[in-house]
């Protein structure tokens, strides 16, 4: 049994699909599954931005995410930050945020030293302002 390549079903979607199969796993179990997964996986994570803020240079750009916000009929936008290390530091790493507020990039570049290659997004202002971070232009928004 294999699920789709590229999909994401929901727990209750794979209950379903394992127990078509003669699988009985329920939903909280898995739960509990995913659950373990991730404060492993958050320690991972963890270590993998402390590196990224020892880069002499990070790379960061934001993308637009259709988020479901309960008992709304529609999305809302939030907002997906990458932050991408040097070659001595080569991790990304992705942080959430519900909005595109300054406040985002800058709680996780507080105290960052080196360069910021970044769009002309006006968020980043204050993180150059601060005098720690020297702005670097991105060429995929050069025109």
């Amino acid at each position: 049994m294999r699920f789709p390549r590229a999909t994401h079903p929901p727990l209750y979607r794979q209950e379903q699909i394992l127990a078509r199969h003669g699988i009985h796993i329920s939903r909280s179990t898995m739960c509990g599954w995913l659950k373990e997964a991730a404060q492993i996986v958050a320690l991972l994570h963890q270590l993998r931005c402390g590196r990224i803020r020892q880069s002499k240079v990070i790379h960061t750009d934001d993308t637009p995410l259709p988020v479901q916000e309960k008992g709304r009929g529609r999305t809302k936008t939030g907002r997906s930050w990458v932050y991408l290390g040097d070659a001595d530091n080569p991790y990304t790493v992705y942080e959430y945020t519900p909005t595109r507020a300054r406040d985002g990039p800058a709680n996780w570049l507080a105290n960052f030293q080196g360069y910021l290659q970044a769009d002309a997004f006006s968020g980043y202002e204050g993180i150059y302002e601060a005098g720690d971070a020297i702005k670097v232009a991105c060429w995929a928004h050069a025109r």
